[in-house]
């Protein structure tokens, strides 16, 4: 039955985010081609379909409320990617800002890293390496003819982060993606998943402020806003996180804070999620990995 699927494909949703689409959409159409790229444009933006030619943009209208939005999001985003699935081996599942890459001393993309390793798990949840802007040390903007990596390389691991978003299975995913029904997860040694929301602090004020007004928005259509979702307070806890953190040096194999995460606990029947790992430390991607994204 797989032989006649697409070895990878990949889904995501965005609401304008227009600097992270076109970073998604160049990233993962040089690596397996534009035709097998799923975007569902959240109110039908024009400037989706100017980014992403040759990829599938789907229409999904938006509610100004944001009624269980999280819930009915990652809901529907299962849904399409268990369907792609009749075609495809394995789907990428994850926001516009999550992109999974492989180390490239393994493998020169992710698709080689699935034939190189042919994974028996059908629910693979890399590492993920939540890039930090410092200004003091990284200085550089990312224009468009810069790599992320080439100018962002300090990061801190995050637990929650890891998400399971490289899938070979039908299944469903619980708000945010953080989990879903598809059992203990693996955590792969080379595959990463850059989370890339506090990346440039510039950028990361102007979205702040762009959510705040989608905030006000739904609460004027009567919605009932969670105000303690961290969706809310990114600026504040970008401060916190650089306010807390000390920078270290070079490393991403961070052995102690993998086996911290591999002390799984069962949250709900059949949903795995990673135990928590403590971590006061920042620290910098090599270089080799400067022109991966």
């Amino acid at each position: 039955m797989d032989d006649g699927k697409q070895l990878l494909g990949v889904l995501t949703m965005a609401h304008q985010d227009h600097f992270f689409v076109e970073r998604w959409y160049r990233h993962w159409s040089a690596q397996i081609g534009p035709e097998n790229l799923y975007l569902m444009s959240h109110g039908n933006d024009p400037i989706h379909r100017e980014i992403c030619i040759g990829a599938n943009v789907l229409h999904i209208p938006r509610d100004p409320s944001m009624f269980k939005f999280d819930l009915r999001r990652w809901r529907s985003m299962g849904f399409i990617a268990s369907g792609l699935l009749e075609f495809y081996k394995w789907m990428i599942v994850s926001d516009v800002d999550e992109i999974v890459i492989a180390d490239p001393r393994a493998a020169a993309s992710v698709s080689d890293w699935l034939v190189q390793n042919q994974p028996s798990s059908r629910n693979i949840a890399p590492l993920c390496l939540e890039l930090i802007h410092l200004p003091q040390e990284e200085p550089g903007k990312i224009t468009d003819d810069t790599t992320v990596l080439s100018c962002r390389r300090i990061f801190r691991p995050n637990w929650n982060y890891s998400k399971p978003c490289l899938i070979g299975a039908p299944g469903l995913f619980g708000p945010g993606g953080h989990r879903n029904n598809l059992g203990p997860r693996l955590l792969p040694n080379d595959l990463y998943t850059l989370h890339l929301k506090y990346c440039d602090l510039d950028r990361l004020t102007e979205t702040a402020e762009r959510r705040r007004k989608l905030v006000v928005e739904a609460e004027g259509a009567g919605a009932a806003i969670d105000t303690s979702h961290s969706w809310g307070h990114t600026l504040q806890s970008y401060h916190e996180i650089v306010a807390r953190l000390t920078l270290a040096g070079e490393d991403i194999a961070l052995p102690a804070f993998r086996a911290a995460m591999q002390k799984q606990r069962l949250k709900y029947t059949d949903q795995y999620i990673w135990g928590k790992a403590e971590n006061d430390r920042l620290y910098r991607i090599p270089g080799r990995f400067a022109g991966v994204f």
